[in-house]
C-alpha cells in the first residue's frame, strides 16, 4: 500500500523567493524590508540610476507590501520599472552625469 507524499510547504515555498547568485547575500531594503537585493545589484542601480535608485527600492517596497505581489528578480523589476517610466515621460528626471560630462 504505497501512497504519495506531498511535498512539504517550505521545499514549495524557496522556489517562490527572489533569485539570489550563488555566494552572494540578498540584503532586505525599502520601508517593509521585502525587497532583496545584493550588493553587486545597489551597486549596479546606483551607477545606471543615480539619482532614483532609492525611490524605486521604495516604491516596490510599497507595492508589494499593499497588493501581495512577489517578483522572482526584485532588480529586473526595479529595471523593467524605470524603463517604462522614461518611455513614458514618467518618473524623476535624473540630470545626473559623470565626470567630464555636461548636460
Amino acid at each position: 500500500m504505497d501512497r504519495k507524499l506531498s511535498t512539504n510547504n517550505l521545499t514549495s515555498n524557496l522556489s517562490e523567493l527572489p533569485d539570489v547568485r550563488e555566494g552572494a547575500c540578498a540584503r532586505a531594503r525599502g520601508r517593509y524590508e521585502n525587497v532583496f537585493l545584493t550588493e553587486a545589484e545597489v551597486a549596479e542601480l546606483q551607477a545606471d540610476f543615480p539619482s532614483v535608485w532609492q525611490e524605486y527600492i521604495e516604491r516596490l517596497s510599497e507595492y508589494m507590501a499593499s497588493t501581495g505581489k512577489t517578483y522572482k528578480s526584485h532588480a529586473a523589476t526595479i529595471r523593467r520599472w524605470a524603463k517604462e517610466d522614461r518611455r513614458k515621460g514618467k518618473g524623476v528626471s535624473d540630470y545626473s552625469c559623470k565626470e567630464g560630462e555636461s548636460l
